[in-house]
C-alpha cells in the first residue's frame, strides 16, 4: 500500500500548486513580521561556494532592495557528507570553475585549510554577525582563508561565539537544511550561485526589481547549453555519464547529456552505479525531500517532466540494471535508461512489479520474455561495481558524474564544463 501511494505523495509535495500555497503562506507571515525583503544567509567557511556567494550578494541586494541576515555554521554532518575528503577536494575545484565562469575571486592554488584556520575564520565571522558591516568583514575573512592568510594557531574562541555557531546550526537544521552557502527566503532554499536564478525570478515576479526589464543573471551554467557553435567535425570521443537510476539529478543529467551528445554528434555511454543507500550510505529525509523539491524547480526550468515518482530503490534498480546489457546488445541502451528513468520519475510506474516493468520494456522496444530471463543473470553487478570504482578513481563519489576525454564533472549543473571540452575551449 505504501509503495502504491508514494508517487502521489511525491507529486503533491513537488507540485507547483503546493509550492504556490507554501510561498503564499510564507509571504503572509513575512509581511506580518516586516521581513518580506529579508533573506537568511547560512555560511560555512569550509565551503568555498560561500566565498563566491558573498561576492555577489551586494549587487543582488541592490537590484531587489534586499537585506540579509547572516548565520555562520561550521560543521559538516557525517550522514549528509559521507565522503568529506572527496567533497572538500571537489568543492575547491568546483568553486574555481565557477569563479572563472562568473569572473569572481578564487585562488589558483589549492589552499591547505588547516582546521585551526577554519575555526578561527568561523569564530571571526560569528562574532561579527550583529555588526552592520558583517558582509565586508566576512568577505575579508574568507578571502584570507582561501588565499592561505588566516592564522592557523590554536586559539580558544569565546564561549559566546561557539554558542552562536551552535545555535545557527540548530536553526539551519530546524529550518530543514544541512548545507552552508544557502539562502533561505520565505520558506524556500537556494544553494550558492547555482540556484540564484530561481530566487531572482521569484523576486522579479513579486515586483521587487528596481529596473522594469530586470532578468535573471545567474544562468551561465545552463542557458547556453547546446546553443554555442560546435566543431565542424563530429567527435568520436564518447560522453560518459555515471548514472544512478534512483537519483533525480541523474535523471536530469541523462536528459541533458542526451541533448548534448546529439548536438555534438558524439557517442553517449551510460555507466550505471548503485544508489548511495544500496552502497551503505545514508540519505536522511531532510536531504531527500529537499532534492525532490529542488529537482522539480530545475526540471520545470529545463522543460523536463518530473514529480510523479515511483521510487525504484532496491528491486526496481536491480531489475533495470539486469536488463541493461540486453538493451545495449539491441542498440537501445540509452533509450532503455531514459524510458525507465521517465517512468519512475515522471509517470509513477512501479518498476518492482512485473506489470510495471513489462510496460517499460515494451515501450523501449524490447522483447518482454527475453528481458524477463535477464532478471536471473547477476553478472551486471560486476560491471556496476567496476563503474563505482572508476567513479572514485576520478575523485567523485556521487552521481551524475560526467567524463569527456580528460575532463570530468559532477552534477548536471556542470555540463557547461563538458560542453567547453567538446568545443575545445581553453579554460
Amino acid at each position: 500500500m505504501r509503495a502504491a501511494i508514494t508517487p502521489y505523495v511525491a507529486k503533491a509535495i513537488s507540485s507547483p500548486l503546493t509550492r504556490r500555497v507554501r510561498r503564499g503562506l510564507a509571504a503572509r507571515k513575512a509581511r506580518s513580521n516586516g521581513t518580506e525583503r529579508q533573506v537568511d544567509v547560512y555560511l560555512n567557511p569550509r565551503d568555498p561556494h560561500g566565498y563566491l556567494l558573498l561576492q555577489v550578494l551586494p549587487s543582488l541586494g541592490e537590484r531587489f532592495d534586499l537585506t540579509f541576515r547572516y548565520h555562520t555554521v561550521a560543521t559538516l554532518q557525517d550522514d549528509m557528507f559521507p565522503e568529506q575528503a572527496l567533497w572538500q577536494s571537489w568543492a575547491i575545484a568546483d568553486a574555481r570553475d565557477l569563479a572563472r565562469l562568473y569572473r569572481l575571486d578564487f585562488p589558483d592554488h589549492d589552499p591547505a585549510l588547516p582546521e585551526p584556520a577554519v575555526r578561527n575564520a568561523a569564530c571571526g565571522m560569528a562574532s561579527a554577525e550583529d555588526q552592520p558591516d558583517f558582509a565586508d568583514q566576512a568577505l575579508e575573512i574568507l578571502r584570507s582563508l582561501w588565499h592561505g592568510e588566516v592564522p592557523a594557531d590554536e586559539t580558544t574562541p569565546p564561549e559566546s561565539t561557539e554558542q552562536r555557531i551552535a545555535l545557527n546550526e540548530e536553526r539551519l537544521h530546524e529550518a530543514g537544511h544541512y548545507l552552508g552557502s544557502m539562502l533561505h527566503y520565505e520558506g524556500e532554499w537556494y544553494w550558492g550561485l547555482d540556484r540564484l536564478d530561481h530566487l531572482e525570478r521569484r523576486l522579479i515576479h513579486k515586483g521587487y526589481g528596481k529596473h522594469p526589464n530586470e532578468a535573471a543573471r545567474f544562468v551561465r551554467t545552463w542557458a547556453d547549453l547546446c546553443r554555442k557553435p560546435k566543431p565542424a567535425d563530429p567527435s568520436t570521443t564518447p560522453l560518459e555519464i555515471f548514472f544512478s537510476m534512483r537519483s533525480p539529478y541523474s535523471y536530469l543529467g541523462l536528459e541533458r547529456a542526451m541533448q548534448l551528445a546529439d548536438y555534438f554528434e558524439c557517442p553517449l555511454h551510460i555507466r550505471p552505479v548503485l544508489p548511495m543507500v544500496m552502497r551503505g550510505q545514508a540519505v536522511p529525509p531532510a536531504k531527500k525531500w529537499y532534492i525532490i523539491k529542488d529537482t522539480k524547480r530545475e526540471a520545470e526550468k529545463l522543460g523536463i517532466p518530473y514529480g510523479f515518482i515511483a521510487d525504484p530503490l532496491g528491486a526496481g534498480v536491480e531489475r533495470c540494471y539486469a536488463i541493461f546489457p540486453y538493451a545495449r546488445e539491441q542498440g537501445l541502451a540509452t533509450n532503455w535508461m531514459r524510458t525507465f528513468a521517465r517512468a519512475v520519475n515522471a509517470r509513477g510506474i512501479r518498476s518492482e512489479t512485473d506489470r510495471g516493468l513489462r510496460r517499460i520494456v515494451e515501450e523501449t522496444g524490447l522483447d518482454w520474455e527475453k528481458a524477463r530471463r535477464c532478471l536471473e543473470d547477476e553478472r551486471w553487478r560486476e560491471e556496476v561495481e567496476a563503474n563505482r570504482q572508476e567513479l572514485y578513481r576520478l575523485g567523485l563519489w556521487g552521481v551524475p558524474g560526467f567524463r569527456f576525454g580528460d575532463v570530468t564533472a559532477w552534477g548536471q549543473d556542470r555540463l557547461w564544463l563538458i560542453q567547453e571540452a567538446m568545443r575545445g575551449d581553453q579554460p
